[in-house]
């Protein structure tokens, strides 16, 4: 009788071995796709919409990273637009060292209610993983580049030669909740005026596993913004506001 058992268990601890050494060589997801979405609507005396859409996806190569972002906002007040921002951006990270990564991004942005119609960027430099545990990730990056504006109501197009200062704090309180706070400063060397200074603030707290409500704060802040346009033959004096803040409360999608 003792040998049906003996064959059970060498059976069971076979199959226990090969489960162990299959999850150990399931590979890491090398990928990442987050999806944002948020909504404000109102009707009645006031008819406001506000509409957010946001996504950025990451591909890990052996030695490469490249990324992807996105996002839009459009918003009306009884049939007036009153908030129009879209941005995107690509970046590819090469490894040199475990820590230490150069990079090549470009980026796009048309903020119209802040008198930018369209902006374009392209840089490269250096990013280094300053903290990277289990909990809190810290990476610093800086680089040089080319800048590429135009402005509401102006036909010559800027082309300025800037810098790239970037920060990225991540601290996860579990799994699927954490706080992100980037800040990118870019100083223009060909009017030292213009600087610009972007910060994106988020918090995410979960609802499933894929699932989580994200509130988000972002920052734009251009210390030379360009003239409002000129009404009649009076000249304008008057310059669009140097602050841009934008709160947004909704649903983030992980995959």
């Amino acid at each position: 009788m003792r040998k049906p058992v003996h064959v059970l268990l060498v059976v069971l601890s076979t199959v226990a071995l090969a489960s162990v050494a299959h999850a150990q060589d399931t590979p890491k997801k090398n990928y990442e796709f987050v999806s944002d979405f948020s909504l404000a609507a109102s009707q009645g005396n006031q008819e406001v919409t506000t509409l957010a859409l946001g996504e950025r996806y990451s591909y890990k190569f052996p030695i490469w990273k490249l990324s992807q972002t996105a996002s839009v906002l459009r918003g009306t007040a009884n049939g007036v637009k009153n908030a129009e921002l879209y941005q995107g951006g690509l970046r590819g990270d090469y490894s040199l060292t475990k820590r230490l990564t150069a990079y090549v991004n470009a980026s796009g942005l048309r903020n119209t209610p802040a008198g930018l119609s369209s902006q374009t960027q392209q840089g490269a430099g250096f990013a280094y993983q300053v903290v990277d545990t289990e909990t809190d990730k810290l990476q610093l990056s800086a680089g040089m580049g080319a800048l590429q504006r135009s402005f509401i109501g102006v036909s010559d197009r800027e082309n300025d030669l800037v810098g790239s200062i970037d920060g990225l704090f991540r601290h996860a309180f579990s799994k699927v909740a954490f706080f992100e706070q980037a800040a990118t400063l870019t100083p223009n060397f060909t009017t030292s005026t213009a600087w610009l200074f972007t910060s994106k603030s988020a918090l995410v707290a979960p609802l499933s596993s894929k699932i989580g409500m994200k509130v988000g704060y972002l920052i734009n802040f251009n210390n030379a913004p360009p003239l409002l346009p000129k009404v009649g033959t009076t000249p304008q004096t008057v310059r669009f506001k140097k602050f841009d803040g934008l709160l947004t409360t909704g649903l983030q999608f992980t995959y």
